[in-house]
């Protein structure tokens, strides 16, 4: 007698080999390394968390940076302490604890050379336990091109996706991370799915200033420039989404899984990600105003799925292009 198979988890996705177990995931920068899920007890409403990024040398910031909220968003400061993986050890990684979701560590750098220096060093020094993808955070500045981000041109973008792929194993997906403000985002995702690259995350923080006083008229010193993130940016994240499944759908570029990051705030958001082409969606602001957003995120797009007997959250990936 044959057993019945066990049916698919409605939830279930897969980014570009990284299987999760539902479609939302804690974005770099904002969920740490994962302690403090744990200590809230909201660990399991995340998939996978991204941890902050990795660069080859610990980075000290020179200037305390602030975190100032803007109308609908978050305008943080482009210049950030890191964590290098010179100061990591395989026996006390700080992403290994008992209770943590899904690993993704993200890789920093201001040369391309200094991304696969990031990556060499985490399979050499056996620190790739418990990790199961990398994302690449493109939106750095390049030493070497007038200090302009690496997202904002496809070669050097597609040549740091092939250095970090030559120095990782090739089971190890990898997600590239774009920035949406570029003028077609979808030629360098293309270079990017043609180094290696596995998934195309979309997108980071948008280059902003805090407002000049109005009085003054001087800006604030301790937060002159930054990048905004939050609800504010989250037509902007859609259209660059709607942007890359258009292209895959025409031919332009090969097909990739994406992920919607920037904005997403409620099950509305990701559900409007998911139309215009995702496959997963990363809170990131969203946490730092209410920690359990992501199961109020989680739980409507779920009762979504049964209110509409849709059978998978794949189902809906995609939908605002048919017709």
């Amino acid at each position: 007698m044959r057993t019945p198979s066990t049916p698919p988890d409605p939830l279930a996705v897969d980014v570009g080999g990284l299987a999760l177990k539902h479609p939302v995931m804690g974005a770099s920068g904002c969920v740490a390394f994962g302690r403090e899920l744990t200590r809230l007890g909201i660990a399991d409403d995340l998939a996978a968390i991204v941890t902050p990024s990795m660069t080859a040398a610990t980075r000290l910031a020179s200037e305390r940076g602030v975190l100032r909220e803007s109308a609908s968003g978050l305008l943080a400061p482009t210049i950030r302490p890191s964590l290098g993986v010179d100061r990591l050890r395989p026996t006390a990684l700080p992403w290994d604890r008992e209770g943590i979701p899904t690993v993704v560590v993200s890789l920093a750098g201001t040369t391309n050379g200094e991304y696969a220096e990031v990556a060499q060093a985490l399979r050499r020094n056996s620190l790739m336990r418990r990790v199961a993808a990398v994302e690449i955070n493109l939106a750095c500045p390049d030493a070497k091109n007038s200090n302009k981000p690496f997202s904002h041109d496809e070669f050097q973008a597609a040549k740091v996706v092939a250095r970090v792929r030559e120095e990782l194993p090739r089971s190890v997906p990898l997600l590239a991370k774009l920035s949406a403000d570029v003028t077609d985002i979808a030629e360098v995702a293309r270079g990017c799915v043609k180094a290696g690259a596995t998934a195309i995350v979309v997108g980071s923080p948008l280059r902003a200033i805090s407002p000049p006083h109005p009085q003054s008229g001087r800006i604030d010193v301790s937060a002159p420039a930054g990048g905004i993130s939050g609800p504010a940016i989250l037509p902007i994240t859609l259209r660059a989404i709607w942007d890359l499944r258009s292209a895959v759908l025409s031919g332009r570029m090969a097909p990739v899984h994406l992920v919607a990051v920037g904005g997403i705030s409620t099950a509305g958001d990701a559900l409007g990600a998911f139309a215009v082409g995702a496959t997963a969606v990363q809170l990131g602001t969203a946490l730092l105003h209410d920690p359990s957003s992501a199961r109020t995120v989680l739980d409507g797009v779920r009762n979504h799925l049964m209110d509409n007997g849709i059978e998978s959250v794949l189902d809906l990936v995609g939908r605002a292009h048919e017709g």
